[in-house]
This record gives structure tokens, C-alpha cells and sequence, in this order.
């Protein structure tokens, strides 16, 4: 059986190594595509220019590559990709994006938080301990990150529109905040979780000067970037962090998925 990984991260090239030591048979050259039973095509796959972004370039995925491919052969990618659904229907694979499984979501979110700790240990003149951190949503990401920062002794808030979400919050140790009344005078650390403009420029304008601002949800992301930037402040988008920090363990969670995948086909 052959794996073709389309090696666009640390996490990929990890997932190769993990599939060879299981025994497959792994690839990385787009030639071999046609031959393989498994294709792992990385974050998000192919636009709908059929542009496919690797480690070192963009390359062009034509209609006859996707017409040698096997019957019923599996494609992954981690974020989902409507377009390879689509493409799924026509050229007959299947198709399945990691992140739509919530025990690959939870795992990843646990991910994250850890990669996240790392760089504010890392960045930061000052402790976590009793810092004021304020965190933008409470999400999937948002709640180890929470438990993480609260152990640590952290002064955390979570700001959300939904009052709903009060009491769990409340009981993970944190201080719950409507996401209206957010304000970052007293901050010493922002996390947006959000992937949608919350914070613009009439709270940047208030914002404490030192506070470091970090973004890890996806495009467009919860700050305002630009304005923040041209204030002078810190303020960092970090994506795809299981893939920079903890890759051996990220590459391992796909490489199980992929066989518990071939194990129920």
C-alpha cells in the first residue's frame, strides 16, 4: 500500500516517517500520486485553481492527475476543502477533512494550547503568573488554553457574546465578560480565538501599551492587524501551531487516523 504525503509542513514530514516505521510504502513525489491508495495533501488541499501549496513551491494539480487516481482511494486534507468534496463526487475518492472529527479537533486544540504557552514563556519579559489575560471566545481552542493559564495562576477573562456560556466558564477558574463591555486597558496578554474582526480600532485605542497581542484563529482573523501594527503594537498571528511545536506528536494523530480510516473501509 502507498501513502503520498504532500510535504507542506514539519507535521507532514513527521506523518511520513510515522507511516514508513508502521510499514506503508510513502511518497513524496507528485508522480507517484496515481499509484497511491492514501494521499495526504496536506493543510488545505488544492483551491479551485487546482494550486496546491508544498514546503518549497506551488504546483498545479491538472484534470489528468485527478483522473489517474485510483478508484476509492482515500484523500485527507486537515481543514475542509469543499472543492475536493466536490471533486470527491466526479473522480470517485473519498474524502475526508480531519478537522470536521471532534476527538482530531480536541486533540489539536490541546495541541495548540501547549504551542501557545511555549511562545508566551518564550516572548515575554514577564511571567504568566498573575498576569491579566484576556481571551477572545470559548471554543474548542479557547478551553485547554483557559485550564492551561488558570493552573499557572493567571488573572483570566473570557470575553463571548453569549451569556449562556457564564457558569462553565466561571467553573473552569476564569472571569466571564461580555464581549461588548471588553476592555484591554489592564491587559497584559490578548488571544483571540474568534475568526471574524471583534476587536478594532476603537478597543486598540484604549489598550495598555506593553500588552501582547495574539492571534491563532484563522483568516480574517479577531484584531485588526493593520491598525494594531501601525500603533506599535505586539501583535502576532500565529497559525498552524501543532505544526511548529509539537509536529512529532501532530504527525503521529494523522498517521492513527489514517489507519483507523483504512481499518473501517
Amino acid at each position: 500500500m502507498l501513502i503520498f504525503v504532500n510535504h507542506d509542513d514539519m507535521r507532514s514530514l513527521e506523518l511520513m516517517e510515522e507511516m514508513i516505521r508502521r510499514g506503508y510504502y510513502v511518497s513524496d513525489q507528485f508522480k507517484d500520486m496515481k499509484y497511491a491508495d492514501v494521499l495526504y495533501l496536506g493543510l488545505k488541499g488544492p483551491d479551485r485553481k487546482n494550486r496546491l501549496l508544498t514546503h518549497q513551491e506551488t504546483i498545479m494539480i491538472d484534470q489528468k492527475m485527478l483522473e489517474s487516481l485510483k478508484d476509492n482511494c482515500l484523500i485527507l486534507t486537515l481543514v475542509h476543502n469543499a472543492y475536493l468534496n466536490e471533486l470527491s463526487k466526479q473522480y470517485h475518492f473519498r474524502y475526508i477533512a480531519l478537522l470536521d472529527d471532534e476527538n482530531f479537533v480536541t486533540k489539536n486544540s490541546i495541541l495548540t494550547a501547549e504551542g501557545l504557552i511555549a511562545y508566551l514563556i518564550a516572548h515575554r519579559r514577564m511571567p504568566i503568573y498573575h498576569s491579566h489575560i484576556d481571551i477572545l471566545g470559548f471554543g474548542h481552542c479557547a478551553k485547554p488554553i483557559i485550564e492551561y493559564l488558570v493552573a499557572m495562576q493567571a488573572k483570566v477573562r473570557v470575553a463571548v457574546r453569549k451569556g449562556i456560556y457564564q457558569k462553565d466558564i466561571e467553573e473552569m477558574g476564569a472571569e466571564y465578560i461580555r464581549l461588548d463591555d471588553l476592555s484591554l486597558s489592564q491587559s497584559d496578554i490578548l488571544i483571540n480565538t474568534i475568526p471574524y474582526v471583534v476587536v478594532k480600532e476603537d478597543k486598540l485605542d484604549r489598550v495598555n501599551h506593553h500588552i501582547m497581542i495574539i492571534d491563532i484563529a484563522s483568516y480574517p482573523y479577531g484584531i485588526d492587524h493593520h491598525y494594531a501594527l501601525s500603533k506599535g503594537l505586539n501583535c502576532q498571528i500565529l497559525s498552524s501551531i501543532p505544526c511548529k511545536y509539537a509536529y512529532g506528536y501532530a504527525g503521529k494523530m494523522v498517521a492513527d487516523e489514517i489507519e483507523r480510516e483504512l481499518e473501517n473501509a
